[in-house]
């Protein structure tokens, strides 16, 4: 969950239309056109914001190479995050187990968002990152660490196809190679176990599929 107290604003006069802000909003709140005469500016194009979706991540204020976007104090903040009564709490786990993130994980330190809230998010209708990120503000501060796990949750969830949005942004990366992957119909092969023999494989595997009860004196699977 996150509190958004300042917005973004684009300086007309200042904006070039070169898109490196669109390229990284994970929030998608910018957008481009064509620039109205009666605008300020020189340049054909122009950077367009919806205010109701920034969230103050700043990327568009770092990329900027015209000083063009400023960050303004919200007169109401206001707090996103996910509804976790939305979704069943099975069918939460279960995806959290899939994607080797634990339920009660924190996967985004910025906005101190859980597994769980991730889980429901997709889980009621989020199909990209950047729909992630407006169900639970997620992404929306360094917009790096919790990035991996995300894609992860949303490739169990069967949407790890989704397309780029913008088409060009800069902010998607691929799966990294987990221990997951090493699965064959939830088993993990002999030849693998063998040639890895001094990894703890098994332990991992456990771990990542939501299973911690060996570190746990209380046997929590949690």
């Amino acid at each position: 969950m996150k509190t958004v107290r300042m917005v973004a604003e684009i300086v007309a006069d200042r904006c070039t239309g070169c898109a490196l802000c669109v390229y990284v909003c994970p929030t998608v709140a910018l957008t481009l056109r064509d620039r109205r005469p009666d605008e300020p500016g020189t340049h054909r194009r122009i950077v367009e914001l919806a205010e109701t979706d920034c969230y103050n991540a700043q990327n568009c204020l770092e990329i900027c190479p015209d000083d063009a976007i400023v960050m303004h104090a919200l007169a109401a903040p206001f707090t996103v995050g996910a509804d976790l009564a939305a979704a069943d709490p099975e069918q939460v786990r279960a995806l959290c187990q899939a994607a080797g993130v634990g339920i009660k994980q924190l996967i985004c330190m910025c906005a101190e968002t859980t597994g769980t809230e991730l889980a429901t998010a997709i889980l009621g209708g989020a199909r990209s990152p950047e729909a992630v990120s407006l169900a639970t503000g997620a992404r929306t501060g360094c917009t790096e660490l919790c990035h991996q796990p995300i894609l992860q949750l949303l490739a169990a969830a069967g949407h790890g196809d989704a397309p780029r949005n913008p088409a060009r942004g800069f902010q998607w990366y691929g799966i990294a190679a987990t221990a997951l992957g090493l699965l064959v119909e939830g088993e993990l092969r002999d030849d693998v176990q063998a040639a890895f023999a001094h990894y703890p494989l098994e332990s991992d595997l456990r771990v990542l599929g939501g299973d911690f009860g060996e570190f746990t004196p209380e046997g929590d699977p949690s």
